[in-house]
This record gives structure tokens, C-alpha cells and sequence, in this order.
């Protein structure tokens, strides 16, 4: 018989060790908590009682090749809630929503969310926000963000592009150099007890953000003015669907100036159709039509199947595989030099120098010449050219190529190829980025390299010397003027519309550069569907010669006259004018008044449109520095108070981002010079302008 105390000291044991087992499990599950699972449990404690808000970085100024501001940020504040602190939900959101110009029910909805933090309403005017942080409404917070402002308006839009509203590179450079331009953005943590009340003596930790690098452009705002200037005019005149200026210095491939139309304003960019986004430069293939005939030249001297003196008999038109291909001069040239077939732009020519250059050796120097592939700009969305494969190709097909037919370039394909034919035979990089410079005045430049030789320097001269032909004595005289060595070649081609090719869409271009012997300044004109007048003499080459005239006399360059055309009838060297003007503006006043303003400051201008009334948009704009003689264009429109014009605000004394705002809340756009307090204004306050007419802040810190 088993004794009691035998079976009670078991129950004991068994009970002792359950105890250990549950003592055992609960130290595991300890540990496994403490040692395991810790790091995760604390991070999910810290995020229960603490709430992040975001401190956005502040975008890089992008300036312009000299240092002049395109693109800046300026502070406004940001709207969050914190629901947990709302007292009266209802109360503040239909106070929210009155201020801020909200739906009262989305607003309620926000607020009633489970969640540490919900935004209301972003990059406000600075009267807003003031309107509410009167009203002192407990769980409504503020915080700093940065707002993208381009002062110059639409100048250089398509290469600045826009920035959205968490401050990400939408378009142009802002998306091209977004990872440098944006920066990093900080936070500030705030700790909270259960029932949302801010912890006094508690964490609060603020990590600063870190602010973008800023981006010098290779654009020059005096060249980039001139070249919205002949755009503007060209759209006035022509009436085209589109039109492109690029300006390039062809021996490194810096983009001086850029334009398209139909343009832009980066402050307002969802105004305009996304169409107008659109970079037709760099995004969009066209026929080259006789502005290609060079390339073909080029590659035909460089591989010896042609000399400067052979000669070419054109009758008007030419057969090749049974059909006839025409020359733009029906009744034909008669014998011409290779010199007199680019001068004149003989199709018939340039069929006979791509038969015998050859299918190969064509598609060789479309390659040699970067041709079939992408540029390389740094800008978004470049298009590929398109060309026929090359095993397909008949004598007929490299017939119509060799004059710029049936195939497709980029614009900026196009001046590659260009480049490289006027710089010694190098290609080069289109590019806008120059050098990046950081918060501590630290240079980073922007490494852009030199491609292979494709041509020999004596092709590239002789090539040059017979384009000079062109605008001396040939299809683009309309371009010459006394003094300035400029080369070129016309460009009139056919479009290709539904596959077929079109009768009366025509495509009207130049590119030429100058000076001819030491190229300095590579300009091409592109207009797309001109109205009237088509061919590239007389819609393109008007542009491209005002443009070279003012941009010789901006930039320095020397004039050469040859014997008797001197300004005395002597040859030699003249220098224009290197003192530079300051454009007054002419905005709000009368057409007549403008011209006796501009004209008394030294400056040349022309008016379109309503002539009887006043000045509602002028390029280039007020304080723009150009040489002496630089023509200002003149959009004119009705007159007096019930046609349009707005008051121009007193901003005087108001800091930057309050006059911007005053501003556009009159339908102004702002200027912005210096930093600081506002000094001075023009127009003055009180003057009659045309609505979206720019206005010139000058700011200043203030004094002690």
C-alpha cells in the first residue's frame, strides 16, 4: 500500500514542475521579446507615440550661364492636421474649409481619419495662411515648404521645364537634374501621450533637410531673349503650327539659347495644353530637306568621289529607276561648280553626287555623324531620326536622301551634324548643364566630351566656303549683311502626312553659323507649317540673319568687310558696340510712346497687332541687357482700363514671397532682382499694364 506522503511529495514534484515549465516558457517569450523582437516593438512604440512632419528641401537656383536667377524657391506654408487633436471636428473643418477654399465635407472626412497626420492643403499664399493661424485651431498645424518660381515667365521654358507640387522635376532640366536640383528633405518628431497631448520636456527632434545643389545652365538670357523675340515674330508673321530657334556654340555643343512655340508659363504650366510642354527641338523628328544637302557634300568630298572642280549640268529635272525627280528650278540651273550646286541648292546636283557617293558610303557617314542615334542633351525625351534600312535602299531612295527627303532628323540632330562639319570635322555633345554649385560655394563641373573626328579640317573648310557662297550670293542672301562672315543653307521640304507625302505642308528651315572662317555661333530655325510664303529664303533665313546681328554685336564679335563695303567703302575690321543697354519697359503705354522710349535709349523696335493701342507684351523684357541697335519687339492690343489692363500693386517694403503673391493675385508676374525687402518696382505703382505683363522687383536686405 503506498504511503501519503510518498504520493503528495510526487504531486509536488509534478506540480513544481509545471511551474517550471510555465516559468521556462514565460522567460523565453521574455527574451524572444527582449532579444528578438525588440528592436521592431520599440520602432512600433516609437511610432505610436510620436508624429513625423516633413520639412521639405528647398529646390537649387538654376541660373543662366552669367548668374542670372531662371528659376528660384520661395517659402510658403503647408496645411496639416493632426486629427487626434482636433477638439471640435465640425467647428474646424467648416473653418477650414471656408479659409482655405475647401469642400467642408472632405475636409470632416480628413479630419476624422485614424492617422498621425493628413495634409489639407499645400504651398499657400502667404494672406491664407495667415487667415488661419489667427483663428488658432488646435490640431491645424504649419509647416515651411518651398515654392518653384520662375521669374523670367515663359523664357526658356521648354529647357527650364516645372516642378510639381512635391517639389519633383516634372519636364526640361527641373526632371533632367532632379537628383541634384531636389535635395533631401528633413522631418521634425514630436512626442505625444495616448490621448494625442504633446509631451512636455518629451523628444522633440528636428532633422534638418538638406537643400539642393544649384545648376548653372550654359544658356545666356540676353541670346535666350533674342531668340523668344524671333519666335514670337515668326508666329505672328507665318502662323505656323510650330517653330523652333536653337542657338549653339558648335565647338564644345553649349546651347546658348533654346525657344519653341507655342510656349509656356513654368508658374502656370497646367494653363497651357501638355502639347505646349512639348520640346519640338529635341522631341520631335523632321524632314531636313536642303539643310541636310551639306552632310551629303561633306561625305562626298571627304571619300573623293567628288572635287570642288567638277561640274554638274541640271536641265530642270532628273530619271533615276524611272522616275523624275525635280528641281526647285524648273527650267534648271545649266552647268554649276560643286561650289554652285550647294549655293543654289540644285536637287538635280545633289542626286548626282549621292549616286555617286554610293549606298555604303551614305550610310556610313549617317553614322560617322551620330545620325542613328540620340544626341545625347541633357534633356528628357529625345527623339531617334529615322532612315531607311539601308538593304532596302535603291538608287531611287539614296537619290531623295541625298537632298534631305524621306528621312528624319531631330532638330538637334541635325546641329550635331552640323557642328561637326563647321568646327573641324569633331562632333560634339548638345548639352544645357554647365557646373553644379553647392551650399558652400563649391564648383562642380559638368564633363561633357569631345566625340571622334568624322571629317578631315580641310573638308570641313571647303564645305564652309561653299555655304558662305550660300548666303552671300545663293538661295539665303536674304540673310547677308556687310561686315558679318556668315555660312548657312536654306531648307524647304515637303512634310509626310497619313504616309503620304504632302503637296502643301511644307516645313521651312536654316542653319547656318558664322563667323565663316572661325564658327563662334550655330543657329538653327525650324518652322512647321508656315502660312503663305513656304520656303525656308524667305520664312527662315529673315530670322536667322536678325538673330546673328544681334548676337555679334552682344557678344563682341569682330566684323570683317570685304573691299568697298567698309562703312567708309574701305575693307577691314570693326568691332560692334560693346556698351550695354538696359531695355526700358514699355508695357501699358502707347505704341507711339514706346517707340520714342525705346528709340531714345539706343534701341531699335518693331510693333504687330492693335498699332492704336497699347503695349501689352515686349521682347526683349524691361532690364534685359542687349548691345546697342538690338530690335525689341512690340505686341500691341486694345487700350485703356475696360480692355484688359490691371493696377499695378504697391509692393514696396514687402518681403519677397508676399510681393509675388500680391502680384499674381493681380494678375502681374514677377521679376525678382536682388534678395531681401522690396526697394523698387517698374512699372511704378499705380501704372495701367496688360494682364501677365512682368513686373521688375528689385530687392534689398534690411538695413539695421
Amino acid at each position: 500500500m503506498t504511503q501519503p506522503g510518498i504520493v503528495l511529495r510526487k504531486r509536488a514534484y509534478l506540480l513544481l514542475g509545471c511551474f517550471c515549465l510555465i516559468a521556462l516558457g514565460i522567460a523565453g517569450r521574455l527574451a524572444y521579446l527582449q532579444f528578438v523582437r525588440g528592436p521592431y516593438l520599440r520602432e512600433q512604440a516609437f511610432n505610436v507615440r510620436t508624429h513625423e512632419v516633413p520639412v521639405e528641401a528647398r529646390r537649387g537656383v538654376i541660373y543662366d550661364r552669367l548668374g542670372r536667377e531662371l528659376a528660384v524657391s520661395v517659402n510658403v506654408d503647408s496645411i496639416f492636421a493632426v486629427p487626434s487633436e482636433v477638439k471640435d471636428a465640425p467647428a474646424t473643418a467648416r473653418k477650414v474649409a471656408e479659409v482655405l477654399g475647401l469642400d467642408y465635407d472632405w475636409v470632416a472626412e480628413r479630419l476624422a481619419q485614424n492617422s498621425a497626420f493628413v495634409w489639407l492643403k499645400r504651398k499657400i499664399p502667404d494672406e491664407v495662411s495667415q487667415a488661419l493661424k489667427v483663428l488658432d485651431l488646435p490640431g491645424i498645424n504649419f509647416t515651411p515648404e518651398s515654392r518653384r518660381v520662375y521669374p523670367k515667365g515663359s523664357v526658356a521654358a521648354h529647357v527650364l521645364g516645372f516642378a510639381g507640387i512635391d517639389s519633383q522635376g516634372l519636364a526640361g532640366v527641373e526632371y533632367s537634374y532632379d537628383d541634384q536640383l531636389r535635395g533631401t528633405p528633413g522631418s521634425i518628431i514630436i512626442e505625444y501621450d495616448a490621448i494625442g497631448r504633446q509631451i512636455p520636456q518629451a523628444m522633440h527632434r528636428y532633422i534638418a533637410p538638406v537643400d539642393g545643389q544649384s545648376l548653372v545652365l550654359t544658356i545666356d538670357e540676353v541670346i535666350q531673349s533674342l531668340v523668344e523675340r524671333e519666335l514670337d515674330a515668326i508666329m505672328l508673321a507665318n502662323k505656323p503650327k510650330h517653330a523652333t530657334i536653337v542657338v549653339m556654340d558648335p565647338r564644345n555643343g553649349e546651347i546658348l539659347g533654346l525657344g519653341c512655340r507655342p510656349g509656356f508659363d513654368p508658374n502656370r504650366f497646367a494653363d497651357s495644353p501638355e502639347a505646349n510642354w512639348r520640346n519640338f527641338a529635341v522631341s520631335d523628328t523632321y524632314h531636313p530637306g536642303s539643310t541636310f544637302k551639306p552632310v551629303t557634300a561633306a561625305a562626298a568630298v571627304e571619300e573623293g568621289v567628288v572635287s570642288w572642280s567638277d561640274n554638274f549640268y541640271c536641265s530642270g529635272s532628273v530619271v533615276v529607276d524611272d522616275r523624275r525627280l525635280h528641281c526647285h528650278k524648273s527650267d534648271g540651273h545649266g552647268s554649276l561648280s560643286l561650289t554652285g550646286v550647294v549655293e543654289f541648292s540644285c536637287n538635280v546636283g545633289f542626286v548626282n553626287i549621292g549616286l555617286r557617293l554610293g549606298s555604303t558610303a551614305f550610310y556610313k557617314y549617317w553614322h560617322s555623324f551620330g545620325l542613328d542615334s540620340v544626341s545625347g542633351v541633357d534633356l528628357p525625351g529625345e527623339a531617334v531620326s529615322l532612315i531607311l534600312p539601308e538593304k532596302d535602299c535603291h538608287s531611287v531612295d539614296l537619290a531623295v536622301m541625298s537632298f534631305g527627303q524621306t528621312l528624319t532628323v531631330t532638330p538637334l540632330e541635325l546641329m550635331r551634324a552640323m557642328a561637326a562639319i563647321c568646327n573641324g570635322g569633331h562632333l560634339v555633345t548638345p548639352h544645357v548643364g554647365k557646373e553644379f554649385r553647392g551650399a558652400d560655394g563649391q564648383v562642380v563641373p559638368i564633363e561633357w566630351p569631345v566625340g571622334q573626328q568624322v571629317i578631315s579640317a580641310e573638308t570641313s573648310r571647303e564645305v564652309s566656303v561653299a555655304m558662305e557662297a550660300v548666303v552671300a550670293t545663293g538661295t539665303g542672301k536674304v540673310a547677308y549683311m556687310p561686315g558679318y562672315r556668315l555660312a548657312g543653307k536654306t531648307g524647304t521640304s515637303q512634310k509626310t502626312v497619313g504616309g503620304v507625302v504632302s503637296s502643301d505642308a511644307f516645313i521651312s528651315s536654316f542653319c547656318g553659323f558664322g563667323p565663316a572662317d572661325a564658327p563662334e555661333v550655330l543657329i538653327l530655325v525650324v518652322v512647321d507649317e508656315p502660312v503663305g510664303e513656304y520656303f525656308g529664303s524667305q520664312v527662315a533665313a529673315p530670322p536667322f540673319g536678325r538673330l546673328m546681328r544681334d548676337i555679334y554685336r552682344y557678344l563682341e564679335i569682330p566684323l570683317v568687310y570685304k573691299a568697298g563695303e567698309g562703312p567708309a567703302g574701305q575693307g577691314g575690321r570693326d568691332t560692334p558696340g560693346s556698351a550695354e543697354l538696359t531695355v526700358p519697359s514699355v508695357v501699358g503705354r502707347t505704341v507711339g510712346e514706346a517707340l520714342a522710349i525705346l528709340q531714345s535709349a539706343g534701341l531699335r523696335a518693331e510693333a504687330t497687332g492693335d498699332v492704336s493701342g497699347v503695349v501689352a507684351r515686349q521682347t526683349p523684357g524691361p532690364d534685359a541687357k542687349v548691345a546697342p541697335g538690338t530690335l525689341v519687339l512690340l505686341e500691341a492690343g486694345p487700350g485703356g482700363p475696360a480692355q484688359g489692363l490691371v493696377i499695378v500693386p504697391d509692393v514696396r517694403g514687402r518681403s519677397m514671397t508676399d510681393a509675388a503673391m500680391l502680384l499674381e493675385k493681380a494678375g502681374l508676374r514677377i521679376v525678382i532682382q536682388g534678395t531681401g525687402l522690396a526697394a523698387a518696382q517698374n512699372p511704378a505703382p499705380g501704372s495701367s499694364v496688360a494682364a501677365g505683363s512682368p513686373v521688375v522687383v528689385a530687392f534689398e536686405p534690411p538695413r539695421d
